[in-house]
C-alpha cells in the first residue's frame, strides 16, 4: 500500500515530542525471542514476497514512525508487559488445541478486568498510532493519549484467533518461524467515501491479533478538518477498494470479518 506522503519521522507519533526519537517495533523483539528463539524468521503475507529477518532486532520489524524515549520506556512499558502476558497465554491455549480467543476469559484480561485489561488495548493503540504515522498522519490525540496512559478512554476493538496465513504455510510444508502484520487498512461504507475505521493485524506464530478503531461522525469531521491530505488519501483508498473488491480469501487473511472485543 503506497502512502500519500513520506512517513512522519521528526516527531513522536504518541506525544508529538521531537526529542530522543527512535524506531518502534512492529513486532516486539522480546515476543519474537520467546516465540521463536534463534530460528530463521520471515515476515510477510501469503501471496506477497516474504522478507527474511536476521534476528529479532532486525530493521524488518521496525516502523519508520518514531517514538520518543519517554513514551518508549515509562509511558508504554505497562502496555508492553501486559501484552507479553496476554500473548503468552494465547500461545499456550493454541498449543493445547484450544481457541486462543479464550484468553479473554482469564480474570486479568476479561472485560473490566482491571489495569492489565486496558493495558493490552493500549499496546494495540500504540501500534495503530505508528501505522497512522507511517501513512503520513500526525498523531491522533485521543488514541495516543490512551496508548500512553494519559486517558482511560479505549477506542480499540481487539480480537484473537488462529492465523489463516500460518495454517496455509504449514499445509504447504513450509518450515519457517512466522510473524506478520497487516499494515494499515482503511474501510468505509457502501454509501460514503468517508473513512469509517482503521484496521490492522499482528501475527506471532499460529496466533493472530486483529484490531481496529472506528471513527464516529465527530471523528470524521476532525480528521477532515485537521488532516485534510490524509483524509483525502483515505477517500481515495476507499474508492479504490470499492472499485476493486477483495475476495473472500483476502478478507479472511486480513481478519476483516472477525469478532473483536472492546
Amino acid at each position: 500500500m503506497q502512502a500519500f506522503a513520506p512517513p512522519i519521522v521528526d516527531q513522536c507519533c504518541l506525544c508529538g515530542s521531537n526529542k530522543s526519537l527512535s524506531g518502534e517495533h512492529k513486532v516486539e523483539a522480546a515476543a519474537l525471542r520467546s516465540e521463536f528463539g534463534t530460528q530463521r524468521m520471515i515476515i510477510g503475507r501469503p501471496g506477497e514476497p516474504y522478507r527474511h529477518a536476521q534476528s529479532p532486532k532486525s530493521k524488518q520489524f521496525h516502523f519508520s514512525a518514531r517514538v520518543c524515549e519517554a513514551c518508549n520506556n515509562a509511558r508504554t512499558q505497562p502496555a508492553d508487559l501486559a501484552f507479553d502476558a496476554f500473548r503468552t497465554l494465547a500461545s499456550d491455549l493454541m498449543k493445547r488445541g484450544q481457541d486462543p480467543a479464550q484468553v479473554f476469559d482469564d480474570p486479568r484480561f476479561c472485560a473490566n478486568g482491571g489495569p492489565q485489561y486496558l493495558d493490552v488495548f493500549r499496546y494495540f493503540a500504540k501500534l495503530m498510532c505508528c501505522h497512522l504515522a507511517e501513512m503520513g498522519a500526525t498523531f491522533h490525540k485521543p488514541i495516543a493519549d490512551f496508548a500512553i496512559g494519559f486517558s482511560d478512554d479505549n477506542y480499540v476493538l481487539l480480537g484473537v484467533d488462529a492465523d489463516v496465513g500460518y495454517r496455509r504455510l504449514q499445509e504447504e510444508g513450509a518450515d519457517y518461524s512466522y510473524a506478520a502484520h497487516g499494515g494499515l487498512i482503511v474501510t468505509g461504507t457502501n454509501h460514503s467515501d468517508a473513512p469509517e475505521a482503521f484496521h490492522s493485524t499482528l501475527t506471532l506464530g499460529p496466533v493472530r491479533y486483529f484490531y481496529r478503531i472506528h471513527l464516529n461522525e465527530a471523528g470524521q469531521v476532525n480528521l477532515r478538518n485537521d488532516h485534510p491530505s490524509f483524509y483525502q488519501w483515505c477517500e481515495r483508498r476507499i474508492r479504490h477498494a470499492r472499485a476493486n473488491p477483495m475476495s473472500d480469501e483476502e478478507r479472511e487473511l486480513l481478519a476483516l470479518s472477525g469478532r473483536a472485543e472492546d
